[in-house]
């Protein structure tokens, strides 16, 4: 039987699956003394969010693939269509594999995918258009040991905007820094260690997510249906000792998870939302798409009124299958995963979103893709 290519490398350096003799089943503790189960409250507590949160449909034009790792440092990598299931595939074929990776790809589009090998010795970096992306990254890593393939189409339109866009008063000042402190080259020919969507040098070094200036009260949407994961008022002290004149230092903010697809192939994200004058939802909420948060303010050490919207991906990072969604008590998330909606749109030295690699081994980065659905993109010009 000749095994399919994304099986092959698997195959290869799979480890013996070991089964006890006979039909006994295998021994885990001594007999009398069993030790309780353990029970992993934060993966518990994340399938309880998701569930809530609900599954947004995935657009035509998408498939799912997976990448799975094995402890004699063998992988598998393999992708099919919306309906297909790779991960069981292999895992049935050549079982005692973990998913390292699994999502979505785009079956038509461009798609951008990191190959780490051999513990992070080598990072490989694809930008090709549909599946022969995927084809060409396995093609060129066969060969080699402990690889993880991360996959990220460069767009997956099924966020709304978070204001109106008929609002004429609504400006853009703040974009994502994609440098995020990285010396890289920037459009101009110069360098950077601040470098926005354009490719050019932005004044704010480590920006994570887009701010909009706004009339106080402008109503701040939900970007997609979803489960409010936190929505309180922090003390920044910590990061802004000396607050702007008038300014509080209580920040008013909003976390929603977004599902987007189903089962281990679903990709989450969370969107933040910061500087609210006032907040109507609460922790546990379900929202829909379009459904009113807050009224925009300028709480939090703010200079003017803004929306502040950062999104994070929660699947498939530089570093891992899924991120816990618990938000600490008194801090904001780590920053380590925020993207950008609007992709990933310059030319960096490298011809790649150098926040997807270049800090893979301090555990940060992550792939941007184009979040924004048809007529619901910003205008950030």
């Amino acid at each position: 039987m000749i095994l399919p290519n994304a099986l092959l490398a698997a195959t290869l350096l799979a480890p013996t699956v070991a089964r006890p003799a006979g039909n006994s089943p295998p021994v885990t503790a001594t007999q009398g003394n069993a030790l309780p189960p353990i029970v992993d409250l934060e993966k518990a507590y994340d399938s309880a969010r998701i569930a809530e949160a609900g599954s947004i449909p995935v657009p035509a034009g998408y498939g799912r693939y997976c990448s799975l790792s094995y402890p004699s440092g063998g992988f598998a990598f393999d992708w099919g269509d919306a309906n297909a299931d790779p991960c069981a595939t292999m895992l049935a074929s050549t079982p005692g594999g973990t998913i390292a990776r699994a999502g979505l790809w785009s079956k038509t589009g461009g798609n951008n995918i990191v190959v780490r090998c051999e513990d992070g010795a080598s990072v490989l970096l694809y930008a090709i258009e549909g599946e022969p992306a995927l084809q060409q990254a396995f093609n060129e890593n066969k060969t080699k040991k402990k690889c993880v393939f991360t996959v990220a189409p460069k767009s997956l339109p099924v966020l709304n905007a978070p204001f109106s866009l008929n609002d004429d008063d609504v400006s853009f000042v703040n974009g994502f820094d994609f440098a995020r402190g990285f010396t890289v080259q920037t459009n101009a020919g110069g360098t950077s260690s601040k470098v926005g969507y354009k490719g050019d040098a932005v004044g704010y070094d480590g920006h994570d997510g887009m701010d909009w200036p706004m009339p106080k009260n402008t109503t701040i949407k939900a970007v997609q249906k979803g489960v409010v994961l936190v929505a309180r008022g922090r003390n920044i002290d910590k990061y802004f000792p000396n607050c702007p004149n008038g300014s509080t230092r209580t920040q008013n903010e909003v976390y929603v998870l977004h599902v987007v697809g189903t089962g281990v192939y679903a990709e989450l994200f969370v969107s933040y939302y910061a500087h609210f004058d006032s907040m109507q939802v609460s922790a546990g909420d379900v929202v829909t798409k379009g459904q009113a948060l807050g009224k925009a303010g300028s709480t939090g050490c703010s200079s003017t009124d803004h929306l502040h919207l950062e999104i994070a991906r929660m699947s498939n990072t530089a570093t891992m299958y899924r991120r816990h969604l618990r938000v600490p008590a008194t801090e904001d998330y780590d920053q380590t995963t925020m993207i950008d909606p609007y992709g990933f749109s310059w030319h960096a030295k490298a011809g790649f979103d150098p926040w997807a690699w270049r800090a893979i081994a301090d555990g940060r980065g992550a792939l941007s893709i184009g979040l924004w659905a048809s007529g619901q993109k910003p205008d950030r010009d």
